[in-house]
């Protein structure tokens, strides 16, 4: 009975620092971080759905197809893709936050470590979170900036069909409702590498996440 208290006793001295490292202020925020991720997922999704509406609205728009309708249509849906875009803003400034809060917070509680072999595993582990991080990062920056410039053209096109819109301002406008459609489609594309490159991530952080 006494060598069982023992090894009782021994087993909860090895779990101790275990325990305590699961509720560490880096595993915290790791969750924290994938789940801001995840919304930003979903914020993508949403965002591909409505431009996708969008696209099947100027093509409407082009064919004659109930063209008054299709216009209605195509500004009821920018005006809810700019609003998505908007809360994407604000999510990617969230996940950027976390993982700088992160990244401290993990460098912090590994900065005691006397045995150089174990160092060097955990700062190799936080170097290749910081340069996943940093890909993904300009994956989004990039992403962005192309979202931009396609929004601003889709709101250009709004507001030359707002102030002069019939069937020869269409045919006029053909040239640009081709480009913003061609723009729809490899957003669309990036979009989805985007998401994919998310989800890598999500997986490498969530690795951190106590189950």
């Amino acid at each position: 009975m006494k060598h069982l208290a023992l090894t009782f006793a021994s087993a909860l001295a090895v779990l101790a620092p275990w325990s305590q490292a699961q509720n560490s202020d880096s595993l915290n925020l790791a969750g924290d971080q994938a789940d801001s991720m995840n919304k930003l997922d979903d914020l993508a999704g949403r965002a591909q759905k409505r431009l996708e509406y969008i696209l099947t609205n100027l093509g409407d728009l082009q064919a004659g197809n109930n063209a008054k309708k299709a216009f209605d249509e195509f500004k009821d849906n920018l005006e809810d893709l700019k609003d998505i875009r908007s809360d994407i803003k604000d999510r990617a400034e969230k996940v950027r936050d976390l993982q700088g809060t992160r990244i401290a917070a993990w460098t912090k509680e590994v900065s005691g470590m006397n045995d150089k072999d174990m160092r060097k595993l955990t700062n190799d582990q936080l170097d290749q979170a910081k340069a996943d991080f940093d890909a993904l990062d300009k994956q989004m920056r990039e992403v962005g900036g192309d979202a931009n410039d396609l929004t601003a053209l889709l709101d250009d096109l709004k507001k030359y069909f707002d102030s002069s819109y019939s069937a020869d301002s269409v045919k006029t406008a053909g040239p640009m409702i081709d480009k913003a459609r061609t723009g729809g489609r490899e957003m669309q594309k990036s979009v989805d590498a985007l998401r994919d490159t998310l989800y890598k991530n999500k997986k490498e952080v969530k690795g951190t996440v106590s189950q």
